[in-house]
């Protein structure tokens, strides 16, 4: 499978959904330190704002986006975006202490869709699957999972090809997509719906991850400006 992207986001606020429609901004500082906390020994430079969808910017390495708000914080990157999510390793998933853990992962070659829920560091629900295999699918469905399970989001597939027998009754990147809908009111995949928060307005911090150590990247040299030659008029002394 190629390079995937997840957000993780830690989250106690009662109503995150209205966070995030509130249009409000990311704490820079706080970013900042969450970053450091990620990648010790290395010192985190802003390159400046970047949306939720930034998967390409997120997938970079030594490159992490980061948006505090209050009640909540999201990390994007790649290191998340396990195939079993179950297998995440503590120091992300207990990465900041949180009534609630929510992870939803993607990776747009293959479509493959994650989504996991950790209630105080205890896994509750784990799904990951490709259109046609299921990775992972452990604990009990959510009750917003069932029209999915029931077949009311199919699969689209090409009208010249016959679908697989194996297909799932849904795509699974729309099901991690409904997912992070519910549990925050923003899709990262598929874009904005009717009652949805734009992901494009929902801001991270996108930092770049150096040593503070190492030399600074030498400045490339400035052209010379050539002196201005001086132009002679019509007349002129003998």
């Amino acid at each position: 499978m190629g390079l995937g992207t997840a957000a993780l986001w830690f989250v106690d606020a009662p109503d995150p959904i209205a966070v995030l429609r509130s249009g409000v901004q990311s704490d820079t500082d706080a970013a900042a330190a969450v970053a450091r906390k990620l990648h010790p020994g290395l010192e985190p430079a802003l390159v400046g704002m970047a949306p939720l969808t930034a998967f390409a910017v997120a997938s970079e390495p030594n490159r992490v986006l980061v948006g505090c708000y209050p009640g909540i914080t999201v990390v994007c990157a790649s290191e998340p975006a396990a195939v079993r999510p179950s297998t995440l390793e503590e120091s992300w998933t207990s990465l900041l202490p949180s009534t609630h853990t929510f992870l939803v992962a993607s990776e747009r070659e293959h479509a493959w869709g994650a989504f996991a829920q950790w209630d105080s560091g205890t896994l509750k629900r784990s799904f990951s699957a490709g259109p046609t295999y299921i990775h992972e699918d452990e604990g009990l469905p959510f009750p917003w999972e069932r029209p999915f399970w029931s077949g009311d989001h199919p699969l689209q597939f090409d009208g010249e090809k016959f679908p697989d027998p194996q297909a799932l009754p849904f795509h699974p990147q729309e099901f991690a997509d409904a997912a992070s809908a519910h549990w925050l009111g923003v899709r990262m995949i598929g874009g904005a719906r009717d009652g949805d928060t734009d992901p494009g307005s929902v801001l991270l911090c996108d930092f770049a991850m150096r040593d503070p150590a190492a030399a600074p990247p030498p400045e490339p040299p400035r052209p010379e400006t050539p002196e201005p030659q001086r132009k002679r008029g019509l007349f002129r002394r003998r």
